[in-house]
């Protein structure tokens, strides 16, 4: 029994021994650091991908012969030794903006290893730089027109499946994310603008893996609030916000940097302004009220008192791409009163007319006259109250609504 009992005590006293030994190696779990003679060094404040991080641990005790390593908490940065306690790195492209926490592996005199947080940290911002907007964004189905009078005229359909594209691949490296604020403005044919929508959205290049680009995504949305509304989706695309439109409406959708966040010199020129114009009826309804002046009359024997005023209801027809009115109009009502319901016996009376308007003429050839002003020759067929109707010519000027 003797015998038996010697070879196990001295196979225990052998586990023992290697069991003490491999715990003195092994590496203890992650604290604090409070030894405030170690102190480490960095050559910068701020790093960019691509970088070179200089580090260097400073003891106060020169005499100390524990080994100290440090260790940055980054995805692939190694850190290799450049002298005695220093040591070289290179921040990887892929590195996201953040902050890092550098930690020491410390081995003690007798072959113990533990691992100390510090304070110290490498802060890594990325690449940012204003990017040109034609490289990578563009209006789909249907690019639209640089020009307001060439606006390229959709149906309602097709008006709301415009959005804006971010061709992503077009962004070039190390430009970083890119700011932008969509601006559509939606502007009746007399000139009123009747709404304005405001969109701020960021995309960037595409790093070739969709889990990262989420991560880098989650990031800038969280570190900058203005974006926080937007999804992942409009990286690619952006919708924009139609719902009803009034016909004829001239719709301007204006892209450019957002320059409240990024910084750099303002350059008007790096911007994407395109112009559609929204499909209304060929035939408008219309209200003028003129002035005419009688310059030729049939009757011009049978004496009536022309007044000042007519009052019309007009019939426009509008060109199916243009949107523009054709300068000749049809309208029926009151003629030569002194107020829009002003008739009676010798002044005044219903009239039926053609009315070439020299203003629209105008408009269509962009000469900038004042909206729903007209002045033009007209030819009426007059029907005076206790008179013989009666052709006129006539000059008028006025306003239509």
């Amino acid at each position: 029994m003797l015998r038996l009992l010697a070879p196990c005590l001295l196979l225990i006293c052998i586990v023992g021994t290697l069991r003490t030994q491999a715990q003195q190696s092994s590496t203890t779990l992650i604290q604090p650091l409070l030894d405030e003679s170690i102190l480490i060094v960095t050559d910068k404040p701020v790093y960019f991908p691509d970088d070179t991080l200089h580090l260097a641990i400073r003891r106060a005790d020169s005499t100390t012969t524990a080994g100290v390593t440090p260790i940055v908490a980054m995805e692939d940065l190694k850190l290799k030794a450049s002298g005695h306690d220093t040591y070289l790195g290179v921040i990887p492209q892929t590195a996201t903006p953040g902050r890092y926490r550098i930690f020491l592996r410390i081995v003690d005199a007798n072959g113990q290893r533990f691992v100390y947080e510090t304070d110290r940290v490498v802060e890594v911002e990325e690449h940012q730089a204003v990017e040109q907007l034609a490289s990578y964004v563009s209006i789909a189905p249907l690019d639209g027109s640089s020009n307001p009078q060439t606006a390229v005229t959709l149906d309602a359909i097709q008006v709301r499946a415009l959005h804006i594209v971010f061709r992503r691949d077009g962004i070039h490296p190390r430009m970083g994310p890119q700011f932008v604020t969509i601006r559509t403005t939606v502007q009746l044919r007399d000139g009123t603008t009747m709404r304005t929508f405001e969109r701020r959205v960021l995309t960037f290049r595409s790093h070739g893996d969709p889990e990262r680009d989420r991560a880098m995504f989650i990031q800038y949305r969280t570190a900058y609030g203005p974006y926080a509304a937007i999804n992942t989706e409009e990286l690619e695309e952006v919708r924009l916000p139609f719902d009803s439109l009034p016909g004829w409406a001239t719709i301007r959708v204006n892209i450019e940097p957002d320059y409240t966040i990024n910084i750099g010199t303002f350059d008007r020129s790096n911007s994407v302004t395109r112009y559609f114009r929204v499909r209304g009826p060929a035939i408008e309804i219309g209200f003028s009220i003129g002035i005419p002046k009688v310059l030729y009359d049939t009757q011009s024997r049978d004496t009536v008192d022309y007044g000042n005023t007519s009052a019309m209801l007009r019939f426009y027809y509008v060109d199916a791409e243009s949107g523009n009115r054709f300068p000749v109009s049809f309208g029926v009502g009151t003629f030569g009163v002194n107020s829009p319901i002003d008739v009676g016996v010798a002044r005044g009376g219903f009239a039926a007319s053609t009315f070439l308007d020299l203003v629209e003429l105008t408009t269509i050839r962009d000469l900038g006259f004042v909206k729903n002003f007209n002045a033009g020759l007209e030819g009426t067929l007059f029907f005076p109250i206790g008179r013989r109707g009666r052709l006129l010519i006539n000059a008028q000027v006025g306003f239509s609504l």
